[in-house]
């Protein structure tokens, strides 16, 4: 199996490029980068460094779609742009797929642009390229068009440890403005409302519990990747009535401690925490995380 990537030499494109590599598969990477070459050497895979979207029917596009699998890995800005050009051109039996935070626009662009004999998986890897490996991570398959391709590829992050969960693109694209959008913009506003507050954050480190510690790393986590990616993700979900509904929660629970009603603060907690649900468990899950960190700094201190 040949799998091609484009954007391959960017962070989850090397990801993926140096995945399969590692499971047998043989890899190019195309990509525009002044980077590309260095990291098809890294790889020891092949490339082809061009612009995908500079393309004109003939040769050159013809030889980014000679492959097995093609794999897009771009900004989503751009994603449905690619499958355009690319689409049309992918021979009989090969697949197409995406690893776009957002489904809905990719598989129906890949739908539109693709002959039937195409086979079509959009796919959501909730893990970043810090990732050591798929072993306990999730990722999202939105299959269209399933073939021995699909099933290959299924089987291989299967037993590379993946947790594979199959979603429509509609499902997908209703559950992750919250589940990654709006953790992502909460945090994010914690980062902000630091610098705004001039706090210090490093000399404030001592004096925090372990609780607080992780929190203020996932803070710092996100804040240490791409700005265009977090961007592009805050605008291209359905993000806006989430954040209003954020923002009006949060001005709420301010007008009330403002005014002194304790009770009424209390009481939105009660409520809250009964359409939660299995408060008990999260209680014993993070109860096990923060016990890990305390050992892990227990570790560093006697070193």
């Amino acid at each position: 199996m040949k799998v091609t990537i484009i954007g391959g030499a960017g962070g989850m494109g090397k990801w993926f490029a140096w995945f399969f590599k590692e499971n047998g598969v043989e890899v190019r990477i195309v990509d525009k980068s002044d980077g590309t070459e260095t990291v098809a050497k890294e790889l020891d895979v092949q490339f082809l460094n061009t612009d995908v979207l500079t393309l004109a029917e003939g040769a050159r596009r013809d030889e980014v779609v000679d492959t097995d699998v093609l794999l897009v890995s771009v900004p989503i800005d751009i994603t449905g742009r690619v499958i355009e050009r690319v689409g049309p051109e992918m021979r009989k039996g090969s697949l197409l797929m995406d690893i776009t935070s957002v489904k809905k626009m990719p598989v129906e662009t890949m739908e539109k642009c693709t002959n039937e004999s195409v086979e079509i998986l959009g796919t959501h890897p909730l893990f970043g390229p810090s990732a050591k490996s798929m072993r306990g991570q999730t990722i999202i398959f939105v299959p269209l068009m399933k073939g021995s391709l699909y099933e290959r590829i299924y089987k291989m992050f299967e037993s590379n440890g993946a947790r594979i969960e199959l979603l429509t693109a509609e499902e997908h694209d209703e559950i992750m403005p919250v589940i990654q959008g709006l953790v992502h913009f909460i945090l994010l506003s914690f980062g902000v409302t630091l610098k705004n507050l001039d706090f210090d954050v490093e000399r404030s480190r001592k004096f925090m519990n372990p609780m607080f510690e992780i929190i203020m790393d996932f803070v710092g986590r996100l804040l240490h990747q791409d700005p265009h990616l977090y961007a592009l993700i805050q605008s291209n979900f359905e993000m806006g009535k989430i954040h209003e509904s954020f923002l009006s929660v949060a001005n709420r629970l301010h007008e009330l401690i403002s005014a002194g009603k304790v009770e009424e603060f209390m009481d939105e907690m009660r409520v809250a925490k009964k359409h939660f649900g299995d408060t008990e468990r999260a209680m014993v899950d993070s109860d096990r995380v923060i016990e890990e960190k305390i050992n892990r700094s227990l570790e560093k201190k006697k070193k």
